[in-house]
């Protein structure tokens, strides 16, 4: 219903040129022994198709929130705080006073914004997960994990792009962007990527193209984007995903990956 909605606002379909591919193509020899897309060849790619644990889901999910208007890129206080060895917001630490532990967690830790927000967000999510969502999340996880087991082929789009619908309309404080990025982070997904501002920046710097960054909160303009990058992605013969890991990181020097955005 939602989704039909969206689609009223999908951008004319755009068009793939040679000179797209081999940017995709350049973009790729460049960055494709850093770290950070190593490490997305990695988890998305070679390595064995995850299992499902409540306890990752949920810190992949709050690194969502997280993650989300604001900076988390080496360094910065998002990072440093998906990093510390003992984090703080297990599902066991939360207890029952999800809202008031991570916002007082978060305001205590410094340098992180909105956390009033985030907070009533993970309180929102995680009730929902204890409720009736933990099954679902999962049957969702495995259905991904089980494609993910095998050679990837453009088809698997399809799945990738129902289930970030899913957790777009289930989950607080996740829309099209961060939806993407909870299955790509957890390792399921190689097609429907996180379209964010160094993503697009790069994306409107060097193709024929130019993404409306703010229009991305609409479904169906999203999807159109995402239409365009997967395509012009199949011409380079690239991965959406290690395209996205390589765009993301081309304004950094080589270093260690960073956290999921």
């Amino acid at each position: 219903m939602a989704k039909e909605e969206g689609n009223k606002n999908a951008p004319q379909k755009l068009q793939v040129t040679k000179k797209d591919a081999q940017q995709v193509r350049q973009l790729f020899r460049h960055r494709q022994e850093d770290s950070y897309a190593r490490e997305r060849i990695k988890e998305n790619v070679l390595g064995p198709a995850p299992k499902f644990d409540r306890e990752r889901f949920w810190y992949v999910l709050l690194g969502c929130l997280l993650t989300s208007q604001q900076r988390s890129t080496r360094g910065s206080a998002v990072d440093r705080f998906l990093n510390l060895a003992d984090f703080p917001l297990t599902l066991a630490r939360c207890g029952g006073q999800v809202e008031t532990i991570v916002q007082e967690t978060l305001t205590a830790f410094g340098g992180i914004r909105m956390a009033p927000k985030i907070a009533s967000r993970a309180s929102l999510n995680l009730a929902w997960l204890e409720s009736v969502g933990w099954p679902r999340v999962q049957r969702w996880f495995e259905r991904l994990a089980e494609q993910r087991a095998r050679v990837p082929q453009m088809t698997h789009s399809k799945l990738e792009r129902a289930a970030a619908r899913y957790a777009a309309i289930n989950l607080e404080g996740i829309g099209p962007k961060q939806s993407r990025n909870l299955w790509q982070w957890l390792g399921l997904t190689r097609y429907e990527t996180p379209l964010d501002s160094r993503v697009v920046k790069w994306l409107n710097s060097n193709l024929s193209v130019k993404v409306e960054y703010l229009r991305l909160a609409d479904d169906g303009y999203y999807e159109g984007v995402m239409d365009y990058v997967q395509e012009v992605c199949r011409a380079a013969d690239v991965l959406p995903c290690i395209w996205d890991a390589a765009a993301f990181d081309n304004e950094d020097t080589p270093s260690t990956p960073c956290v999921g955005r």
